[in-house]
């Protein structure tokens, strides 16, 4: 009993250890009307985020503030598609350098 009870913390422990506490975030993707993918990021809670959509290893950083939807960002060719985009976005107060990149 007491060896379950172990397995049981142990696990528990671990998977503390691999959360990842991200921002609620979402994804919208489009096109625009010549057919180039797109893509806009939605800041859904009440913090100022540090943010970048990247496509083919450029990316556009910004700050995005509580609530709000940031501009729409499109491809440079109709040969990438909405699989192409990465976005990424975390709290402001822990990546500070994203200030430069207010709108």
């Amino acid at each position: 009993m007491i060896k379950i009870g172990k397995v049981f913390s142990m696990c528990l422990m671990f998977f503390c250890l691999t959360v990842d506490a991200l921002p609620k975030t979402s994804i919208q993707h489009g096109t625009d009307a010549e057919g180039i993918s797109r893509v806009k990021v939605t800041n859904e809670t009440n913090l100022t985020l540090a943010c970048y959509v990247a496509i083919d290893g450029y990316k556009k950083k910004f700050v995005l503030n509580p609530f709000k939807s940031s501009i729409w960002f499109a491809a440079t060719s109709k040969l990438y598609n909405h699989r192409h985009f990465s976005t990424w976005c975390d709290s402001l107060a822990f990546h500070p350098i994203y200030e430069k990149y207010r709108e």
